[in-house]
């Protein structure tokens, strides 16, 4: 069994164990929690296409996670369809990935980094300065999308999100959409020397993650019913979306989901364990796990398991 197609049959195991959850467990806390993995999880394989596949390191995905939001709030409060609302709100995400884009794929490397940081800034100030759409610092009430449904409508449509993320990923591993992207990471002046349209590629694969960090937005905006700008235009958002997906191995398919499962339930544990001091705590595990894994989980497996493997036969160690 090849390492991809193992991380597949993993990936939708957690899936399918995912959708049995609130059959066996019921509480309210129980189901906010797995509810938060899943969500991070379908965030983090959206982040890792332009992250992982691509080689970009986005740190503004807040930006699109909140557009998702406020979206969904700002269209319904216009009197706009709630459904038709939510697909506006994406669409609205996706319009501003591609200013973001155009702009930001001029610059490589940290100042890359740094332009994607200030956009999601400026669009959480402006949150912040524009009381008559976002309601300013007091926030603003979001709708709810499943109105007769309980907490677990919510929770099935974050497992969804993370199905969704998993079908997209595979099938761009899979594409020649997903060759491109990894030559960009690899060496993009040798992309670029052998005809691949590097500005293109990395622009759709932005469009395409802005779009599925948008739906995580929408869901998290009506499943809380009032949203702040520092509370889904944080860079904390960005920063959480990335890491999970660079614990648990980027440009990898279950390493965002990995990641998900571990930082998600060790923030939980730690938050109820050591109150206050969780947040520090939380830190130093991210900082060893980084120092001794820099591949990521799922990528320091797939170095070990293949220098475990037998040589074919003819070639001895000294060829290699």
């Amino acid at each position: 069994m090849t390492g991809r197609r193992a991380q597949l049959i993993f990936s939708l195991a957690v899936v399918g164990l995912g959708l049995l959850i609130p059959i066996v467990l019921q509480t309210d806390y129980t189901l906010s929690v797995v509810f938060r993995i899943f969500l991070f999880a379908g965030l983090g394989l959206a982040w890792n296409w332009i992250g992982g596949y691509g080689g970009q390191l986005s740190l503004g995905h807040a930006a699109y996670f909140g557009l998702g939001a406020y979206g969904l709030a700002i269209f319904t409060r216009w009197g706009v369809p709630m459904w038709i609302s939510a697909m506006l709100a994406v669409c609205a995400a996706v319009f501003f990935a591609g200013i973001i884009g155009k702009i930001s794929f001029r610059l490589r490397g940290p100042y890359f980094t740094l332009c994607t940081i200030a956009f999601a800034e400026v669009l959480r100030l402006v949150a912040k300065n524009l009381p008559n759409l976002t309601g300013g610092d007091v926030g603003i009430q979001v709708p709810l999308l499943f109105p007769h449904a309980t907490s677990e409508a919510f929770y099935y449509a974050a497992v969804l999100l993370t199905a969704l993320g998993i079908g997209i990923t595979y099938w761009m591993e899979k594409a020649k959409f997903g060759y491109y992207l990894m030559a960009i990471r690899e060496d993009e002046d040798t992309a670029l020397s052998v005809g691949v349209n590097t500005a293109n590629q990395k622009l759709y694969v932005l469009l395409l993650s802005a779009a599925l960090t948008a739906l995580g937005g929408v869901l998290y905006g009506s499943l809380f019913l009032y949203i702040v700008p520092d509370q889904v235009l944080s860079l904390e958002i960005s920063t959480e979306v990335a890491i999970v997906a660079m614990l648990g191995g980027a440009g990898t398919l279950a390493g965002p989901i990995i990641g998900a499962l571990i930082l998600e339930s060790a923030s939980e544990v730690l938050k109820n364990v050591f109150k206050e001091a969780n947040l520090l705590i939380y830190g130093v595990l991210i900082i060893v796990v980084v120092l001794f894994l820099p591949e990521g989980i799922v990528g320091t497996l797939e170095l070990k398991l293949m220098k475990k493997k037998p040589l074919p036969a003819g070639v001895n160690a000294e060829q290699t």
